[in-house]
């Protein structure tokens, strides 16, 4: 069902800048709490302006797409086709800008990439190309996911901080199959086949929502949690996301500390473009094993 995006958004701007006033008026209470206890060791990932993360994230993977050309929009489920490892491990990094005490911008970006060569039994119709899977193809995908959030604290203590803002999730996403194949307005049983590489790509952005929340079990010791959401349709795409995270921190030194993490990402979108006309599907959840700088 697609979403009224002028209601959706006028809702999510009265949430927003109610939570503002909310905090507003709770500054007062915080700042007074604050000041009588300014002593007590904080952890830094509370206050420090600066913070920059980088880790391995190793995900499990399952990627669908349909892309113009395929009867029915037929769907190819690349993780089964392909028979991807169902494990990879990834580049991942994230940059956290506190530029004043209730306002933060953090960017975010990781990428994925496969190609594997699979025999499949059946026939692959693949942007008006039909390719003999009995022959042989290779498949590929490559994934890359830029994450840009703007975010506002409602509520912030010496153990604690939650906050809510808005983003968006920018994905460049490029596949391709290569193999025996025809074109399908010629597919008698006399029609000959060549080596074709057919590729599709887009980049498609689904802005979002979100939340997050921070308690520290001791000044070296923090708990993390945050939930970005979102479902619309802008133009050429119709599509949503869920980006959710768990984890937890251990500050070692003042200004550097590790964090083992578990990421569940979700994204879906239908695409009407003259490049790509179709759908895909992607979610990606595991482990992220983090170092993090912080300044």
């Amino acid at each position: 069902m697609r979403i009224n995006t002028l209601k959706l958004l006028t809702t999510i701007a009265l949430i927003f800048f109610g939570a503002t006033l909310f905090s507003q008026e709770n500054d007062l209470v915080e700042n007074t709490s604050l000041n009588s206890t300014d002593s007590i060791a904080k952890h830094p990932l509370l206050s420090d302006s600066f913070n920059f993360y980088a880790g391995a994230y190793s995900s499990f993977k399952r990627i669908q797409i349909a892309v113009n050309g395929a009867s029915d929009n037929q769907i190819i489920n690349f993780d089964e086709s392909g028979n991807f490892n169902d494990n990879e491990t990834t580049l991942f990094v994230n940059f956290n800008w506190r530029f004043s005490r209730k306002w933060t911008l953090t960017a975010e970006y990781f990428s994925l990439k496969n190609v594997t060569k699979k025999t499949i039994d059946t026939e692959i119709e693949w942007n008006n190309q039909i390719f003999r899977g009995i022959t042989g193809v290779t498949l590929g995908f490559d994934v890359n996911l830029f994450r840009l959030f703007f975010g506002r604290t409602i509520s912030k203590g010496l153990k604690h901080e939650l906050g809510i803002g808005l983003g968006t999730h920018i994905l460049g996403i490029k596949s391709f199959i290569e193999g025996d194949a025809y074109n399908n307005e010629n597919t008698g049983e006399n029609a000959s086949t060549t080596l074709n590489r057919s590729s599709v790509g887009v980049i498609a952005p689904l802005p979002n929502i979100g939340a997050w929340y921070y308690y520290a079990l001791h000044p070296k010791w923090l708990l993390t949690s945050r939930i970005d959401w979102f479902a619309i349709s802008i133009k050429e795409y119709y599509g949503g996301l869920w980006d959710i995270g768990a984890g937890v921190n251990y500050q070692f030194h003042k200004h550097i500390g590790v964090g083992l993490n578990y990421r569940y990402f979700k994204a879906f979108a239908a695409v009407n473009k003259i490049s790509w006309e179709g759908e895909f599907s992607l979610i990606y959840q595991g482990p992220l094993l983090t170092i993090n700088v912080n300044i």
